[in-house]
């Protein structure tokens, strides 16, 4: 993996997903709709967890890409439930 994925790919996650979201607002707001965009966005960023956890941190570097990719990813998870929540309910 490139170190810019690996430090931007839960916020492009998240881009993804709010973008949709928008899109959706727009054309045909149904709460099934927003449903079927969370959850391979809450799949994709939960995929880039496990893969993030099983980096490699040899050296300063390496720790701290992880530490703030785990960090994006973690945000992204957190946006992407919090965004999807007034559709659903």
């Amino acid at each position: 993996m490139s170190t810019w994925f690996i430090l931007l790919g839960g916020l492009l996650v998240w881009t993804v997903h709010f973008f949709g979201l928008y899109a959706i607002a727009e054309i045909a707001p149904s709460p099934l709709a927003v449903a079927a965009l969370t959850l391979p966005c809450l799949l994709a960023d939960a995929a880039l967890l496990v893969r993030l956890r099983r980096l490699p941190a040899r050296d300063g570097f390496g720790a701290w890409r992880r530490s703030v990719a785990l960090g994006g990813t973690a945000i992204s998870l957190v946006a992407v439930c919090w965004q999807a929540l007034p559709a659903v309910l």
